[in-house]
């Protein structure tokens, strides 16, 4: 702090000789005058004093019969005065603490972290959809708002923080392990229908009536499991009927027809070996390239690697720049090799098990087959699976019934 001072009110590195040096530095003391850094070299003695100190000790030097050399002006009046004339300069120098304090009441980066199932452009994206950007101004973001909004619109969102640090709105998430919360148990009225035909061979139910067993072929549409149970008395007659949300695991094998082509033909890329570089710069919407152009017929890959101007860490600018890398490539067609055409077959056969396995599919047999023609490869038959093919419909039209209690039970009879 001391040193600050000094360099706001100015001083100079002195140089002392003559005859009596001593004699000097004592008048300096006795008189308050303030030396520091006095130091003894070339024959002489060297120190620092401050301008206004320097004014003073011109009787003192006659007095002791030294002499005193400026070897070095250091300080704020010294600079305004060899700057005094550049208004340019000056300006300048304003202008930029100026912009750059107006730069920083505005967002310049988002940061997430803590996100695994939600990637950070679903984050951002969904950020701009509630008015939150780059370039917004820093007091019109409601950090607690944002926090709330976040957990609501993600499920998986268990906790959210965000908060403004410098130019940076960084916003930490931590998501579900498990669900958010327990679905409620819906309690509806419903048969189970058969979603596509299939052989029934396995059937578990749990509320409703069966109405098909292991073995039977049923069609689209065809009640697996009814929700509308009769209760009979004591001389087996229906007495009532009773409606409830039928629920069981209903397994069948169904077929899946398979009819896919692929060419034979792919597309090679090869580098060339030529290259070459270029940089940009951007500053919000404006952009400027400096690369060379690629000439008619030439095919070029670029990769950019860019970085934003900050100021010390957290203090982000609307500006970057980056360096950009350039490589020739050709291109040519050719034709896969046996063992290259076997491994395409198989990756198109997987994709499509993959399909099916995300829908909760079983494989139980494969009967496809592969066909060359041309160019072009065929693959057709079909694959037998085991699958769940019930689905809800609700039951529509209700006989109307009123509760009786008996012994402790509610039963429903018709009116």
């Amino acid at each position: 702090m001391e040193g600050f001072l000094h360099w706001l009110q100015g001083f100079m590195v002195i140089k002392l000789t003559g005859y009596s040096p001593e004699r000097f530095l004592n008048l300096c003391k006795s008189n308050d005058i303030l030396l520091w850094d006095l130091v003894y070299r070339d024959g002489g003695y060297a120190f620092c004093m401050t301008l206004g100190g320097f004014l003073k000790v011109r009787p003192l030097v006659r007095k002791s019969r030294v002499r005193l050399r400026i070897q070095k002006r250091v300080g704020l009046p010294f600079f305004l005065r060899r700057n005094g004339k550049r208004v340019g300069f000056g300006a300048g120098f304003c202008l930029f603490f100026i912009l750059l304090h107006i730069l920083s009441l505005f967002v310049w980066d988002i940061q997430v972290e803590g996100n695994r199932k939600y990637t950070d452009e679903m984050i951002t994206d969904h950020l701009k959809e509630m008015g939150i950007f780059c370039g917004m101004r820093k007091e019109k973001v409601d950090c607690d708002q944002l926090e709330m909004d976040l957990r609501n619109d993600f499920p998986e969102i268990a906790w959210a923080a965000a908060r403004m640090s410098g130019t940076r709105l960084l916003i930490s998430v931590k998501e579900n392990e498990a669900l958010s919360r327990i679905p409620e148990r819906d309690e509806t009225p419903c048969d189970l229908v058969a979603e596509k035909p299939g052989i029934v061979c396995r059937i578990v139910v749990r509320q409703g009536k069966a109405q098909v067993k292991v073995g039977d072929i049923v069609d689209v549409g065809q009640v697996l499991v009814s929700g509308t149970i009769p209760i009979y008395d004591d001389s087996e007659q229906v007495k009532a009927v009773r409606y409830v949300h039928a629920d069981a695991d209903v397994l069948a094998y169904t077929e899946y027809p398979i009819s896919t082509s692929y060419p034979k033909l792919y597309t090679v890329e090869v580098e060339t070996g030529r290259q070459k570089q270029g940089f940009f710069v951007k500053a919000g919407r404006f952009l400027a390239v400096c690369l060379l152009p690629a000439k008619e017929g030439e095919e070029w890959v670029y990769m950019m690697e860019e970085q934003q101007a900050h100021l010390f860490t957290d203090l982000f600018l609307p500006f970057y720049w980056g360096r950009i890398q350039g490589k020739e490539v050709g291109r040519y067609e050719r034709f896969y090799t046996k063992e290259e055409l076997e491994q395409v077959s198989e990756g198109v056969y997987q994709e499509i098990v993959k399909n099916l396995s995300e829908k909760g599919v079983q494989i139980i047999e494969n009967n496809v087959k592969i066909q060359e023609d041309g160019s072009v490869c065929r693959m057709t038959g079909s694959i037998l699976t085991m699958e769940p093919i019930a689905q809800v419909q609700r039951i529509t039209e209700q006989k109307e019934t009123e509760t009786i209690e008996h012994n402790g039970e509610y039963d429903r009879y018709p009116r």
